[in-house]
């Protein structure tokens, strides 16, 4: 395996938006031997959704994440630092709103990757996409498989003060379902409010990524966790009454 291309939603709520977690992943001595990036997409999302969700989150009383997506938001839009450190190190950008675009299709096809990464896009990776890489595609799942499925499993996770985690698995067509190749718990001791979540996860993701990547890379597709279980937590967004639950709890969003 030696071509990889990173996929990332160009707005996250990650405190840095992904900024430290780039960094460490797209240095060149930080890659398996032979292993380079062919390039990275950065998915759009949409400005009035943005806005949408923004307004409903402050509304809600998630202030927090709020001021985090439209911090993100206004980097993202005006000056990206993700976006100068990509072009540093020379790595093609390929920006649009879905990987299964016919343009975004023959972008991809052109690099000839072996391995797509998927970090924090909502993107449902369809069947041309994932036969694209000549090894597969794996993504960075914001729960600990195969128990906890949907959206939102680290923060549901931390409301009902079970164990906080996220895990990489190999994708397939359905959501959540391949499997795994590492989970990975997170201390959230110390952490106020939710938003302090998925920035300490980005630290701890960055290594496990490489340490799947540099596995892949000498062994091919290998199966750490089969990812089955009876036992699955499926999460939504949490709704109004649920938020203001978690503050009367103390905890912050």
């Amino acid at each position: 395996m030696k071509r990889l291309v990173y996929v990332t939603s160009d707005v996250t709520y990650v405190r840095d938006n992904y900024l430290s977690l780039l960094q460490k992943i797209t240095l060149p001595e930080n890659l398996p031997e032979g292993c380079q990036i062919a390039g990275a997409v950065l998915l759009k999302v949409p400005t009035k959704l943005l806005l949408k969700n923004i307004i409903g989150l402050q509304l809600l009383g998630a202030p927090d994440v709020s001021f985090a997506l439209l911090r993100n938001m206004l980097k993202a839009r005006l000056n990206d630092p993700r976006v100068k450190l990509l072009q540093q190190r020379g790595i093609e950008i390929f920006r649009c709103s879905s990987v299964n675009k016919p343009e975004a299709l023959e972008f991809l096809a052109g690099l000839k990757p072996d391995l797509m990464v998927n970090m924090r896009t909502r993107n449902i990776y369809k069947k041309p996409v994932l036969d694209l890489p000549s090894v597969g595609c794996i993504n960075i799942h914001h729960g600990l498989l195969p128990e906890n499925r949907g959206t939102m499993c680290d923060l549901w996770a931390w409301i009902e003060d079970r164990p906080v985690g996220f895990s990489i698995h190999w994708m397939n067509e359905k959501i959540d379902d391949g499997d795994i190749l590492e989970r990975c718990q997170i201390d959230t001791t110390g952490c106020r409010s939710y938003i302090d979540i998925p920035y300490r996860s980005s630290q701890f993701e960055a290594d496990c990524l490489l340490r799947c990547i540099g596995r892949i890379s000498r062994e091919g597709r290998f199966v750490g966790v089969p990812n089955r279980t009876d036992q699955i937590n499926y999460t939504r967004t949490p709704s109004a009454k649920i938020i203001a639950e978690v503050r009367r709890s103390g905890k912050r969003l």
